[in-house]
């Protein structure tokens, strides 16, 4: 059975909310220590990376060059090479790069819904 390809975009953006909650009021240190909040944040990367591939080209080219690929890598690393992950770094993508794919996410699904509208 084939998905809709905008369903994806939905599940990049959930994912990366629900991070957003999983992580909120977390300090580094306290994010490292709860293994259960780390490792949903690990497949909710994952998701977000899976998400990304999935997108059709043309909606994925509307994405800063960063966020159509870094993902996808990082979705990679820690499906393939999760003895590699290193908590700062996954740490620094929660706090610092995924809230602006989310916010480009979220502007991409404004203009398409708009533009289903019109």
């Amino acid at each position: 059975m084939s998905r809709d390809p905008l369903l994806y975009l939905d599940d990049l953006i959930a994912s990366a909310q629900k991070i957003g909650r999983l992580t909120a009021g977390r300090s580094m240190p306290d994010f490292a220590a709860d293994e259960a909040v780390f490792d949903a944040v690990l497949f909710n990367l994952q998701v977000i990376g899976e998400a990304i591939k999935q997108l059709p080209e043309p909606l994925r080219q509307k994405l800063t060059p960063a966020h159509r690929s870094a993902p996808a890598r990082l979705r990679d690393l820690i499906a393939h090479h999760y003895f590699a992950i290193d908590v700062e770094i996954i740490w620094d993508v929660v706090k610092h790069h995924l809230p602006a794919l989310l916010v480009e996410a979220l502007a991409l699904q404004q203009t398409l819904d708009a533009s289903k509208g019109a």
